[in-house]
């Protein structure tokens, strides 16, 4: 009989005994033919079980690259292979298999868990040794299963005890160990640490239940003292690895290591191997004190776990390109002087390709329409209101939201995705008492539409849509999923069942953990609306996420990637995804896309290099972004920092302006005098030769004229990277080859804007969108957070070097990120913008032309090639007054905080 369980059936039959090759169509067709016997569907389920197939085979992952520190250390994992009995990797591999994973993203983890576990200290190792790596990956891009891997493989080679602390958050600890239980255990760890002891199998205990691993820690409780001298637990007495999922609190810290030092040591040493591994290693782990104090308490607390076994590897997991881990601006010895540096390796994964990360929604080539911009909520929420502030109501764009959600939960149904988690994500507040009036609001207003949907539904259309909610979600189906493949005459006949189970959960300190507990809705599948801060913000997974609304004012790059719960993997569905965003957000997330991206590389090409993670480490430390994440670490501490700041292959742009008629003025006048001060000198624009061939270009401009515009040319102070003292000082001083000469380029446009004239030449300016709410700034927005369009920083090289270029990229110019121009340039360039203001639509394109009444505004880009900046003379020394920062921040010490209700902690 034919059912969408046999179409299954032979999509994971096929999959599981093709996974070890690149199989060809026509095998592929052979073997599902053949499992058609056993399995009859009809045609179309047949040929949608192939497509199924087809996408699953293709989805690959590339190997991570790493980087391995100065001391000699041995691998070993190869001669110990044929002694090792795989059983938790084993299990752990067939419940992945048994979970979809496509085959050579499963063969690719195999490989890469192995090249990392090589990297750590042999556990049978008689010598003493003390380990320290870093992971980075993509948020939500399967760290979890990176280290279920590793765990597996690492209690199959020897390690006794595994420590896994997570952030400072119960629900993300709670949620951890659900993962582990499955994954790694085998056993229901609920009923594991009572006095009446339970054994339920769950995950890979289903799979092969021969062996468990122990638990110190469980689904309901943090480690404990009490519990582990009531059931007389040691680490001695057990015969299996144990694990143990920890929040990082200091109180907990401290009382592990009181108990293991009491019990478990000889002498005030532990001689078993540890595996300690750190989620979210940027998050309180890091010693973000100044030179000379002591370490703040988390980091005390992890550095003294460690010192306590003769033989430890602590590897840090995350998803911040730039954590604080490897930032300390006070100096080199100070930061290799922290323990948790990771000084003897870093790895860099690679995310899978069916991954849905920053640069398919933010990047210059984006592939994904989700983005929706949010220009209504000011009103009910401030981007200063306190933990008191009432809830007027909620806006426009969250009801939209929210029935776009619930019509995603139609559509997943109508594909017969089955009893599956449906997710939405609304992150506004930091504040508890704000986010459960959003959270009631949300719910009235659900509610409300379940009420009409039960009504009204089943209703021929002409007769349903005559209700205000019906004919509202009729209006947003056409708008947003027409092209879905069902009719809305479909999806309203689905509607009430659809919606029905949908809930409003408010998650924070004050609901508790258990408030999202999905475990608890594993048959049926829980649909619900998930509205917190930032208990949503850390490691937590909001399992099948379609719709996410996020209004929040940080500028911080771990705290926006640390938010950014919706990337992740989307099989299925990936059409039906939206994100609500301030234009402010989107930018600043595709500006972060940028530099993970130019991060990830550059660990490829220091690998090549054979660089170490010191190196590594410093080169972060002096990229120009780094200075936000530094600025943000330091606020508490003092009231100037100095960073020393790579220009490397760097791109700066003056996307923050002042909003002052006078400097707007004063910024033409100076860039009208530089143009003057050219033709004195001889130099004359020419029309570029590259196409489109219309932007203006001088070649060979001393440097010294460069520094003098930048020096006249005053930019916000919130466009921190481009310090108007410092940069042009610099620039006049240094005796860096390429850097003496420059070439410069005066874009221009073919679009409708009047043309102005610019000391004879006839410019015609480019059309951005312009903030301009927030007093004293305006904002470029520009194309994906650029003030300059995508190819503008080949300007000034040859055509047969842009040739040569595009020929790396299939001889297209389209898809060519301009890093690469960057990197073959002979000269630096400077890039000075006219800019045309424009008012942004609700869905991120060009509104209408917006008056400032300022004069004509400018605004320039820097783009350096690469050159050897290695030693201080060949950086620039850059000082941020922390001060004047908090004062231009708003709210940014609060969006890194936990939220404001503190959680009650029983770790005796």
């Amino acid at each position: 009989m034919s059912s969408p369980t046999n179409a299954s059936s032979i999509e994971n039959f096929a999959a599981i005994q093709l996974m070890q090759d690149v199989p060809t169509e026509e095998r592929v067709l052979a073997l599902c033919t053949q499992l058609r016997l056993a399995f009859p569907v009809s045609d179309e389920e047949f040929e949608t079980a192939l497509r199924r197939l087809h996408a699953r085979l293709s989805i690959s992952m590339d190997r991570g690259s790493a980087l391995v520190g100065d001391e000699a250390h041995t691998p070993w994992l190869s001669s110990r292979k044929a002694e090792i009995e795989p059983f938790f990797w084993s299990r752990f591999r067939a419940l992945l298999q048994s979970d979809h994973w496509a085959p050579r993203v499963l063969g690719t983890l195999d490989q890469v868990s192995d090249e990392i576990l090589d990297l750590l200290g042999n556990p049978v190792q008689a010598v003493p040794f003390a380990r320290r790596g870093l992971v980075i990956g993509d948020v939500q891009s399967g760290k979890t299963a990176t280290y279920t891997a590793l765990i597996s493989k690492a209690a199959d080679a020897g390690y006794r005890l595994i420590v896994l602390l997570t952030g400072t958050l119960e629900n993300l600890r709670r949620q951890t160990q659900e993962r582990l239980d499955e994954g790694f255990v085998g056993l229901d760890s609920s009923g594991l640490l009572n006095t009446v002891r339970a054994n339920r199998a769950v995950g890979v205990g289903l799979l092969d239940g021969r062996r468990a691993a122990a638990v110190f820690t469980s689904r309901d409780s943090d480690f404990k003292v009490r519990s582990m001298n009531q059931l007389g637990l040691r680490l001695d007495s057990i015969h299996e690895p144990v694990l143990l999922v920890a929040k990082k609190n200091k109180a907990i810290l401290e009382n592990l290591a009181n108990w293991l030092r009491d019990f478990n040591a000889i002498n005030g040493e532990i001689g078993i191997p540890l595996l300690l591994i750190d989620d979210e290693a940027d998050n309180a782990s890091v010693n973000t004190r100044a030179t000379g104090e002591d370490p703040t308490q988390i980091n005390q607390k992890i550095r003294g776990l460690l010192k306590l076994f003769t033989r430890s590897t602590y590897i840090g997991f995350t998803a911040t390109p730039f954590a604080n881990i490897f930032i300390n601006p006070e100096d080199e010895s100070q930061m290799l002087g922290d323990d948790l540096f990771p000084r003897d390796f870093l790895y860099a994964l690679e995310a899978p390709s069916n991954y849905v990360g920053a640069t398919k929604l933010f990047g210059e080539s984006a592939t994904i329409d989700a983005l929706r911009i949010i220009d209504d909520a000011e009103h009910d929420f401030p981007a200063t209101h306190k933990s008191n502030w009432q809830v007027p109501g909620l806006p426009h764009s969250l009801i939209e939201a929210v029935k776009c959600f619930l019509l995603a939960c139609v559509v997943r149904d109508m594909r017969e995705e089955g009893r599956t988690h449906r997710s939405m994500l609304v992150n506004i507040s930091r504040f508890t008492a704000v986010q459960n009036q959003i959270a009631v609001l949300i719910h009235t207003a659900l509610t409300s539409m379940q009420q009409d949907a039960r009504s009204y539904a089943n209703l021929p259309v002409l007769e349903a849509t005559k209700n205000g909610t019906m004919e509202s979600l009729h209006q947003l189906w056409e708008r947003e999923f027409a092209h879905c493949g069902f009719t809305w005459e479909q999806a309203q006949g689905r509607l009430h069942e659809s919606i029905a189970p949908v809930v409003v959960k408010a998650v924070n300190q004050q609901t508790r953990a258990s408030s999202l507990d999905y475990a608890v809705h594993r048959d049926l599948g829980l649909r619900v609306i998930a509205v917190g801060g930032n208990s949503l913000s850390r490691g937590l997974t909001l399992y099948g996420l379609s719709t996410s609304y996020f209004y929040r004012n940080s500028q911080m790059y771990d705290t926006l990637l640390q938010m950014g719960r919706w990337f992740g993997y989307r099989e299925g569905y990936e059409d039906l995804c939206r994100v609500w965003l301030t234009d402010e957000a989107a930018d600043w997330y595709a500006h972060i896309s940028l530099a993970a991206d130019e991060l990830r590389g550059e660990v490829k090409k220091m690998m090549r290099r054979r660089a170490t993670p010191k190196e590594f480490g410093l080169r972060v430390r002096a990229h120009p972004d780094s200075l936000l994440v530094t600025a943000q670490n330091k606020m508490r501490l003092g009231q100037t920092i100095e960073q020393e700041i790579s220009l490397t292959s760097a791109s700066l742009e003056t996307t923050r302006l002042r909003k002052n008629r006078q400097v707007v003025r004063a910024n033409e006048d100076a860039i009208r005098a530089f143009l003057r001060n050219l033709r004195e000198a001889g130099f004359v624009g020419k029309v570029s030769s590259l196409p489109p061939g219309r932007n203006l270009v001088f070649s060979k401009i001393p440097k010294e004229m460069v520094a003098e515009l930048l020096k006249s040319f005053e930019v916000h102070p919130l466009s921190v990277t481009f310090q108007g003292e410092e940069l042009p000082q610099y620039l006049a001083s240094t005796d860096e080859p390429l850097l003496q000469a420059w070439d410069v380029a005066i874009p221009n446009t073919d679009n409708d804007e009047t043309p102005i004239n610019l000391e004879g030449y006839e410019i015609r300016p480019a059309a951005r969108f312009v903030d301009d709410r927030r007093d004293g700034l305006l904002r470029i927005s520009g194309s994906k957070s650029r003030v300059g369009s995508r190819g503008i920083e080949k300007e000034g090289l040859s055509q047969g070097l842009v040739d040569e270029i595009a020929e790396q990229y299939g001889g297209s110019t389209g898809n060519i990120p301009d890093r690469e121009y960057r990197k073959r340039r002979p000269r630096p360039l400077l890039l000075i913008h006219a800019i045309a203001p424009h008012q942004q639509s609700t869905k991120g394109k060009l509104g209408s032309p917006l008056d400032l009444g300022l004069g004509q505004l400018f605004a320039l880009g820097l783009s350096f090639p690469d050159f050897d900046d290695s030693g201080i003379a060949k950086r620039v020394l850059y000082r941020v007054n922390l001060v004047k920062w908090k004062e231009l921040v708003e709210d940014a010490l609060g969006d890194e905080m936990d939220d404001d209700e503190p959680e009650d902690l029983d770790v005796s």
